[in-house]
């Protein structure tokens, strides 16, 4: 199995206690447009904000052709309320990156926690991978604080492009192991 093929492998529907993820399909683009073109939402997204329902298609479209990519949309019952997934594969760590993101108002509700509990773990039963990785805009201190609450640690600052701001932007990057045992036997 090459290093992406195991993105394949993972289901087509995963259900949490409150979320169904559901393989990211150009039939979610006008919801996940109306998540993606909010100014809130798009800054930490590392995409320009979305003006047209075509540039979520679009985007939708380069996520299923990218071969170390693989997208879930999240729903509450049936309303889509945002997405995430794996942004990319590091074959040489055995880490993939991920990214995700909610519409403002599912914002601190605990939904990101248990639906990134839920795919970490899936990840754990599913993959050779042995972590993940997440990039957070410094700011974006809800986000860090999520990542913290999952037992990511804090790796390093680099600095890369944002296509939000057009511009050098500072990244903070965190890592936690794949294992859950591993990931809470830290606090013990």
């Amino acid at each position: 199995m090459t290093d992406t093929e195991f993105l394949t492998t993972l289901p087509e529907e995963i259900i949490s206690k409150r979320v169904t993820f559901k393989k990211t399909k150009s039939a979610h683009a006008a919801a996940l447009f109306s998540i993606w073109s909010d100014e809130a939402v798009a800054r930490y997204m590392n995409i320009e904000k979305f003006a047209t329902v075509s540039q979520a298609q679009e985007m939708i479209r380069l996520i299923e052709e990218e071969p170390a990519a693989c997208r879930y949309t999240l729903f509450i019952e049936d309303q889509i309320i945002g997405s995430l997934g794996i942004n990319d594969i590091l074959s040489a760590d055995k880490t993939a990156e991920i990214g995700y993101e909610l519409a403002q108002q599912f914002w601190r509700r605990g939904i990101m926690t248990e639906a990134l509990t839920t795919f970490i773990e899936l990840l754990e039963k599913q993959t050779y991978l042995r972590g993940v990785t997440a990039k957070v805009l410094p700011d974006n201190t809800a986000s860090i604080r999520l990542l913290e609450n999952l037992h990511f640690d804090y790796q390093s600052t680099t600095k890369e492009f944002e296509l939000y701001t057009q511009d050098v932007c500072t990244v903070l990057n965190f890592f936690s192991p794949v294992s859950v045992s591993k990931r809470y036997l830290r606090n013990i």
